[in-house]
């Protein structure tokens, strides 16, 4: 058997010396037969052709063994590689373009890839990642955290869970502070996660005063110092120590938004004391680590068993929520961010995978072309006796040799195209720091592989199949009758470059649209700070009197006009809440709450009622002021001006509607409008984050500065964020949709040229192979002019054709855009003449070389050629 292996082996690897043996041998069985012969009394000429007659030819004999060996498909195939190479040479143009077509198409399909396997299927840089589940429950239902203590102390299947709540916070390190993403999680989070630390430790319990700082943070602030372990740093007014810093490419468990801060849970008491009530809480995050031999089904079934239990020690009478899913932990943990980026992913895989399709069509149209142009080579070897077979294998080689080149160029082109996918990728979302790592990995290697069979594929087996069909005879010439048929694939090449555009021209159009909307408040002019103040929250007359003083001090600053209170700005994720009236049904809403004066100040219009003052009577129910969405919901064809409601979603607060406000953007531009509900920034302990809202006689930038010493000038802890033009998020909160237009902008043009490369390619090759019928048609007096039209008008003929019919198409895809980006007008008939036009006009382009290629030829060397 080994001996067998062996002589196989080395017949690929020693081919040259094992066919001088294999001949030696054959010759010397020869010699052996004609000498047994001369012995029976022939002589030598009558032994030599007795002995051909017997021993048959020689290389019949070789092919033969070469059959017994068992690699005679190997070799074939090795001799398909080395011909294939030898036609790319001949026709190297043909093969460049061939290769850039496949390149670019296996290129974006493979960036793309790298954007889906960063944000869904890659594990967390984490240790042992596959032993790592998210802990939820399905249909977006949510834990009590005594119900994660007592999944952590029964479960056995896992060997610890582990909680967390991300929130929005702020971090201060010696008086600079930023607002940050922190989570709040359970001592245990760093072994069950499996986070690896660059320096320090994790903390030993919830109780400790001690944070985990990101490796962003620990380059930022302590420009990655040892000695910023130990260093005190302050955050929702507490201190803490740092005893440990994160891996740079974890990112948390909230991504795409960047975690910046890892605290214990007992040591932020508001959250504290929400999480000791036995109830559900939609933040709380659990993730388990499988134990040894367990499985994720397991867990699962032994979670749900808790659960059963737990609702009987309990007596619950309530319905049974859903039950407890378990998954591994890939791409970004958190549910919405999974479910947003599975719908843009199908977009761009859409997008993309129509570009491959077009670069496939053109590579088949010029291997088509090709085979034609071979045919009489390839009749030669069906006369000489090949099979069919052998020659589809022959020409699906070359195929597949094409396609890895292809393959190696857009590995080299995908790798350069998440670079600058990740360089253009939006840093952050609303104030929050993204993280999200494009970079391609094995994933994209085998997929690369998967997609380049595909592509060989769709441009091979198709030319491969037409070009082996043909008869044993001996034309002289090629015939034009069939390259004069409408080649619907490029047709259809048009067609899908066209939706393309249509598709990249809609979502430009809209983001025009957004980028011009109204948002309901005014922009220019306007500054903001985004401050907090570090004493407890419920100190309510000491916020009051620091913010009013600090009001009186912006206004006295030359060019501030008007300044105002507000717990959120626009645009960065506002509260929810409940609103109803007595007896009625609760409304989902969104709230914040403002200080007296902040509608003016913002520019947003008061359609009915007055603006309330901070300091009201504390007896007294709530005022609040409803935006005109939450006025017609809840009071349809009325006025709701001193109606009293109740507010909140489980228990209820009284209120009375003091005004209605006129609708405003309140968490992205050019939405829809939505109810919102706003509520007195004073009335309640809150947060400690207050937002200053400054109207401006001039360039609010050149105020930044002004207003930030005026600020800290107060001294008592006040911490100032942000200090910037309202213009500034304002512009930057369509990021991710601005990111996302250009990419499928790119993608369009990108097909668009495949599409018009291809056409002027394949009518360019197609003319070659006319050559001999152009040079006799002007030969017979055809003028050079009526060629031009003639190959000008063909390739206009495709064109049209595929405009047409993707013009159709394109009615059916009016609202992607409009269902993508919320807020946009359908595209109109303009938008379709445009893409049509813009096509028309390449065609002409790309056809007129080839056009113009056809008009010159030499009538007496066209006759000549063969």
């Amino acid at each position: 058997m080994l001996n067998d292996w062996w002589c196989r082996c080395r017949s690929l690897f020693r081919r040259d010396a094992v066919e001088r043996e294999l001949d030696e041998e054959i010759r010397s069985h020869f010699e052996n037969l004609v000498e047994a012969h001369i012995r029976r009394g022939l002589t030598r000429d009558e032994a030599v052709r007795a002995s051909r007659i017997e021993f048959g030819g020689f290389d019949q004999v070789k092919e033969a063994h070469r059959d017994v060996r068992g690699t005679a498909f190997i070799e074939a195939i090795v001799c398909d590689v080395r011909y294939a190479i030898r036609q790319g040479r001949k026709s190297p143009g043909v093969t460049a373009l061939a290769i850039l077509c496949l390149g670019l198409g296996i290129g974006v399909n493979t960036a793309i890839f790298g954007v889906l396997n960063a944000v869904l299927l890659r594990p967390m840089p984490v240790t042992e990642p596959d032993r790592l589940l998210r802990v939820e429950r399905g249909q977006g239902g949510a834990f009590s955290y005594r119900a994660y203590q007592a999944y952590r102390d029964r479960a056995q299947t896992l060997s610890g869970i582990a909680a967390s709540v991300p929130m929005e916070s702020d971090l201060d390190v010696d008086g600079d502070s930023d607002i940050a993403v922190a989570e709040v999680v359970s001592a245990n989070y760093g072994d069950i996660i499996g986070m690896r630390l660059l320096a320090g430790r994790w903390f030993s319990d919830d109780h400790e005063l001690g944070a985990v700082i990101s490796d962003s943070v620990w380059e930022r602030k302590f420009q990655r110092r040892l000695d910023a372990i130990g260093r005190t740093i302050r955050s929702e007014s507490q201190t803490y120590t740092i005893v440990g810093v994160t891996a740079p490419d974890f990112g948390g468990v909230f991504a795409p938004m960047r975690t910046d801060l890892w605290v214990p849970t007992q040591t932020r008491p508001r959250l504290a004391a929400r999480l000791a009530e036995d109830r559900p809480f939609n933040m709380l995050m659990m993730f388990g680590r499988l134990s040894p031999g367990a499985t994720a089904g397991q867990a699962n079934a032994e979670l749900n068993a808790i659960d059963a239990q737990l609702r009987t020690e309990r007596f619950a009478s309530d319905p049974a929520p859903s039950p407890i899913v378990t998954t591994v932990v890939r791409g970004q943990p958190n549910s919405p961010g999974r479910a947003t980026a599975a719908s843009l992913m199908t977009l761009l895989g859409a997008v993309v995978g129509l570009v491959l399709l077009i670069a496939c069509a053109n590579v088949g149209h010029l291997l088509l072309a090709r085979g034609a142009l071979r045919r009489r080579e390839l009749v030669m070897r069906r006369a000489l006796g090949a099979s069919r077979a052998r020659l589809v294998q022959q020409l699906l080689t070359e195929a597949v040799m094409l396609a890895g080149a292809g393959a190696i160029t857009g590995i080299l082109l995908a790798t350069w195209a998440n670079r600058l996918l990740q360089a253009t990728f939006p840093p952050s979302v609303a104030v929050f720091a993204l993280h999200v790592d494009l970079s391609l990995d094995w994933r994209a290697l085998v997929f690369t592989s998967a997609v380049t069979v595909v592509a060989a594929a769709l441009c091979g087996v198709l030319p491969a199949w037409r070009a082996s069909d043909v008869a044993v005879s001996f034309p002289r010439d090629v015939r034009g009758g069939r390259l004069r048929r409408l080649p619907w694939g490029l047709v259809g090449q048009v067609v899908m470059s066209l939706v393309l555009l249509f598709v990249a021209g809609s979502f430009l159009q809209g983001l025009a649209q957004l980028r011009s909307s109204d948002p309901g408040f005014a922009v220019t002019g306007r500054l903001y700070a985004h401050t907090a103040l570090p004493p407890a929250s419920s100190d309510l007359d000491r916020r009051r009197h620091f913010y009013a003083d600090a009001l009186e001090r912006l206004r006295a600053i030359p060019g501030i006009e008007a300044a105002a209170l507000t717990s959120i700005l626009p645009l960065i994720p506002a509260g929810s809440d409940c609103l109803s009236s007595p007896g009625g049904a609760k409304v989902a809403t969104t709230a914040s709450e403002i200080g007296a004066g902040y509608l003016r100040t913002l520019g947003i219009r008061l359609v009915a009622g007055e603006e309330f003052e901070i300091d009201g009577p504390q007896g007294a129910a709530t005022p609040i002021i409803v935006n005109e969405s939450l006025a017609r919901t809840v009071w349809p064809g009325r006025s709701p001006v001193g109606q009293p409601v109740l507010i909140g979603c489980d228990s209820s607060e009284s209120a009375v509607v003091s005004g209605v406000a006129g609708d405003s953007a309140i968490r992205q531009m050019g939405e829809l409008p939505k109810p919102h509900l706003y509520r007195p920034l004073m009335r309640r302990p809150g947060g400690t984050f207050t937002t200053i809202v400054l109207v401006t006689s001039g360039d609010p930038a050149a105020l930044t500065q002004p207003v930030r010493r005026a600020l800290l000038g107060m001294g008592q802890g006040i911490r100032v964020y942000d200090v910037q033009p309202l213009a500034v998020p304002v512009g930057e909160s369509r990021a991710a949709e601005s990111w996302l237009t250009s990419v499928l902008a790119v993608f369009g043009l990108l097909a668009l040229v495949l599409a018009a490369v291809g056409l002027c390619g394949t009518i360019a090759y197609r003319v070659s192979l006319r050559t001999q019928e152009i040079g006799v048609r002007m030969a017979l007096g055809a003028s050079r002019a009526a060629v031009f039209r003639e190959v000008m008008g063909q390739g206009l003929m495709i064109v049209l054709a595929g405009v047409g019919i993707g013009e159709v198409l394109t009615a059916a895809l009016t609202g992607m855009a409009a269902s993508t980006l919320e807020g946009i007008a359908r595209p109109g008939f303009l938008l379709h003449v445009a893409v049509g036009t813009i096509w028309i006009v390449v065609a002409l382009v790309a056809c007129y070389l080839p056009s113009a290629r056809a008009a010159r030829v030499d009538p007496l060397i066209a006759l000549r050629h063969d």
